[in-house]
This record gives structure tokens, sequence and C-alpha cells, in this order.
């Protein structure tokens, strides 16, 4: 099931989450998300937490591995709502969401099994290949990716943002 977004101004703002405390997404936020997923995550299972998930995690580094978003709790990544930050905020909020996507589809322990130290940031785009054929963090790399240039970014060497699209293309997100 997915949750609905409220349409009440009074609920349309982002409390503070306390470092070591967690929050639904915002309004805002689901409103960011299901323009790139659309119905494909359940948006009321998600959480953002403002804690490790990991001991040893980075302060840059933020680990969606289970389906909920897990910021450093010192980590200047970390926003009370993701909708009002800027394009380039948002686009990390969008990377991470891309990982919620995967385990959602594919099962709770799908990250933690196949995504290694080593996993691959970078991408080249094969005409026909779809996206689950690419990385864990390639998936989430093209999918930022086509979220920036649906807004407008340039990013260097995209010459034909259309195959984004066609990558990109999750189900509920026709009618947005």
């Amino acid at each position: 099931m997915i949750d609905e977004v409220s349409s009440n101004p009074s609920d349309d703002f982002a409390p503070a989450c306390a470092i070591g405390g967690e929050r639904p997404l915002t309004p805002g936020e689901v409103t960011l998300a299901r323009s790139v997923f659309g119905t494909a995550i359940d948006y009321a299972k998600v959480t953002v937490r403002r804690r490790k998930w990991f001991p040893f995690q980075p302060r840059k580094v933020t680990m969606a591995p289970r389906g909920h978003l897990h910021f450093h709790p010192l980590s200047a990544n970390y926003c009370d709502d993701f909708s009002r930050v800027a394009l380039t905020k948002q686009a990390h909020f969008i990377h991470e969401m891309t990982h919620v996507w995967q385990v959602q589809t594919r099962g709770e322990w799908f990250l933690l099994l196949n995504r290694m130290p080593w996993s691959r940031y970078d991408y080249s785009l094969k005409p026909g290949q779809s996206l689950d054929r690419y990385g864990v963090e390639q998936q989430a790399e093209i999918v930022r990716h086509a979220f920036l240039l649906r807004n407008g970014m340039r990013i260097a060497g995209v010459s034909d943002p259309a195959a984004y699209d066609l990558l990109v293309n999750f189900p509920g997100t026709e009618a947005l």
C-alpha cells in the first residue's frame, strides 16, 4: 500500500530530527520521490534515521541497506526535508531512495548480500540494457543522473538525456 500525501497545509512542515532519532518521510519528500519512482516504493515503510547503521560508517556516507536511510549523526548530508533543499541534495536523496527501491523489490537482505565495498559507481549506458543489469550503485547513479537531467542540470558526458528516460521509467510515473 502506498501512503497518501496530505493536502492539509498545516501538515506541510518538517519537524527537526534529533541526533540519534528517526522520522518518516515528509509529504514533500514523498512527492519528490514519487516523481521518480511513482508507485514502485511503499513510502510509508521508509524512515530517515539520523544515526549510523554500521559502527564505522563514515561521516560523509549515507547508507540504506535495509530500506531506511541512515545518516551519520554529524553528516552535512542530512536534511529535515529534502524537498526544500538544493537540487544536488535532492539528487543525493534520490540516489539513496534507489537503494530503498532495491530492497523493497528484491528483499531486505538484497543490498547486504550484493553491495560490496568495491561496488562501482561509474557506468556506461549500453543500448537495450535494462536498469537491473547494472550494479547496485550504478543503478542508483543512473537514477540520480536521470533526476538531475529531468530538472535541467547538465551532466558531463551525457549527450542523450532521452536514453535516461527510457531506462528510468518506474510504474506510476506516467501520470505525473
